[in-house]
């Protein structure tokens, strides 16, 4: 079965219902990592509107917006989430073999690499580094509009 990484603003998209149609064929399975799932939690925790994740949940309704809110509390079984008990040893071989990325980074590329997996990053992430990286490794990496 396939799997598709995805980062936190494709996250909020399923939760809210508007996946993207290109994002995954309907067999495949979604997975996201901790610290993409604490950038979301993040976000919805603060006051106001900050972003494009925070605006795009501001653009629904109450009822939505806390249904929303409630799953990103209790993410869906559908949804896996890795654990850093799972990526720990393999980020550190990643630096070991020389990679060089952030720490969002770096855990995307070994939640990829666990899953055999695509990350799939939502257009406001592009990121030129993990694209390299995730080439390197044979990891293909989409960008998702």
């Amino acid at each position: 079965m396939t799997t598709v990484l995805v980062d936190d603003h494709l996250l909020l998209r399923i939760l809210l219902d508007d996946e993207p149609a290109s994002l995954r064929p309907t067999s495949a399975k979604v997975a996201t990592t901790g610290l993409w799932y604490h950038r979301l939690c993040r976000v919805l925790n603060q006051d106001g509107v900050i972003g494009s994740m925070s605006r795009r949940l501001g653009e629904v309704d109450d009822p939505v917006a806390a249904r929303v809110v409630g799953a990103v509390i209790e993410l869906p079984e559908a949804i896996e989430l890795l654990s850093l008990r799972s990526l720990g040893w393999a980020m550190g071989e990643l630096i070991a073999d020389g990679v060089r990325l952030n720490l969002l980074s770096l855990e995307a590329l070994a939640a990829a690499r666990h899953l055999a997996a695509d990350i799939c990053l939502a257009e406001e992430d592009q990121n030129d580094p993990l694209l390299a990286a995730a080439s390197a490794f044979g990891i293909r990496v989409r960008t998702v509009s």
